[in-house]
C-alpha cells in the first residue's frame, strides 16, 4: 500500500474544499507546489487532491502541477464534489470538466461526492424516493462519462460522503454498471446518516477504488454527543480492521488519512501547528501500527 493524504487534512491552511460556505479566517498559506514539499516532508507518497486545492484550472498550470508530482514521484488523485444540494461545497461541479481537470493533471483516480438532499428523519430516510430521484439522476450522468473514463485511464469513486448510505452507493454503482465506476469510502461518514461505520466499510470495500482513512472522536456530552477530529489511531473507528477490510477486500492499494480538527480560528499560528501535527500522529500510526510501508 502507498501512504498518500487527503489535502482537507490541512484546510485550515487554505486549500480545503469549499464546505456550507465556510470562510478562511486568514489568507491562504501554502501554495499548491509548497504543499508537495509538505507531502515529502510529512514521508508521504501521493495526494488526493480537493479542487479547492488548484490556484487555477487552466490546462497549462494543471499540467505544471501534474508534472511537478511525477517528478516527486506522487500519486494524484482528484477530488471534487457535484454538490447537489447547493451547500455550497468545492468549486468544480460537472463530471466532464472533473476528468478534463483529472486528466491534464495526470490523476487516476476522479472522487466524487453527490451531496445529496436527505429528508428527515436521516435514520428513515434510506431509498426514500426523493434520494432515489437524486441518485437516478446522477447515474445518468456517470453512464454518459464512463466511456470517456475509461478511454482515460481514470477511474470514477463515488464518495459515502455525509449524505447517502452505503446501500444506496451499490445501488448506484449496480444503476450504472460499469468498471470505471467505484466507490470511494470515508471510514467516517457513515456515521452522519445514523449508519454503523464499520457496516459501510465492509459493504464498500469490494467496490471501492480509493478511501478516506479518518478516525473521529465520539465525546458525550449532557444533551448528546459530538465527533470531534482526530489523528488516525486516537479516534473511535477501528482503524486497524477498515485497514485489513482496504488490503484484502478491494484492489485499492492507497490509503489516504484524512483528518479534521477543532482548531482555534482566531490564532493562525496554532491552528496551522494543530493540523501538522494530526497528521504527523497519523502517518506514525500508519506506518509503525498497521504497518503500511513503502513500496
Amino acid at each position: 500500500m502507498k501512504l498518500g493524504l487527503h489535502t482537507y487534512s490541512l484546510n485550515l491552511h487554505g486549500i480545503g474544499q469549499d464546505w456550507a460556505g465556510f470562510k478562511w479566517p486568514w489568507p491562504r498559506q501554502i501554495s499548491t507546489f509548497e504543499l508537495m514539499e509538505m507531502i515529502l516532508d510529512l514521508d508521504l507518497e501521493g495526494i488526493h487532491l480537493d479542487d479547492g486545492v488548484l490556484e487555477r484550472l487552466d490546462p497549462g498550470f494543471l499540467k505544471e502541477v501534474g508534472d511537478e508530482a511525477a517528478r516527486k514521484q506522487l500519486y494524484l488523485e482528484y477530488n471534487f464534489s457535484m454538490d447537489m444540494g447547493g451547500q455550497g461545497i468545492g468549486i468544480q461541479h460537472d463530471l466532464p470538466g472533473a476528468l478534463d481537470t483529472a486528466h491534464a493533471l495526470g490523476a487516476d483516480v476522479v472522487k466524487v461526492s453527490m451531496d445529496l438532499v436527505r429528508p428527515r428523519p436521516v435514520s428513515g430516510s434510506r431509498f426514500h424516493a426523493r434520494v432515489t430521484a437524486q441518485m437516478s439522476s446522477f447515474a445518468e450522468k456517470l453512464r454518459k462519462v464512463a466511456p470517456t473514463a475509461l478511454d482515460l485511464g481514470i477511474r470514477i469513486a463515488v464518495e459515502n460522503h455525509c449524505d447517502s448510505f452505503s446501500e444506496e452507493i451499490l445501488w448506484l454503482l449496480d444503476q450504472v454498471d460499469h468498471p470505471s465506476v467505484g466507490a470511494c469510502i470515508d471510514t467516517v461518514n457513515a456515521l452522519h446518516v445514523t449508519e454503523d461505520p464499520m457496516t459501510a466499510i465492509r459493504n464498500l470495500a469490494p467496490r471501492a477504488f480509493t478511501n478516506h482513512f479518518r478516525d473521529d472522536r465520539i465525546e458525550f456530552q449532557r444533551w448528546g454527543f459530538k465527533l470531534v477530529g482526530a489523528a488516525v489511531g486516537d479516534g473511535d473507528i477501528d482503524m486497524k480492521t477498515a485497514y485489513e477490510l482496504f488490503r484484502d477486500q478491494s484492489s485499492m492499494e492507497r490509503i489516504n488519512i484524512e483528518t479534521e480538527m477543532e482548531t482555534p480560528l482566531d490564532d493562525m499560528e496554532t491552528a496551522l501547528a494543530m493540523e501538522v501535527d494530526a497528521v504527523r500522529r497519523s502517518v506514525t500510526y500508519c506506518r509503525e501500527v498497521l504497518g503500511i510501508r513503502r513500496d
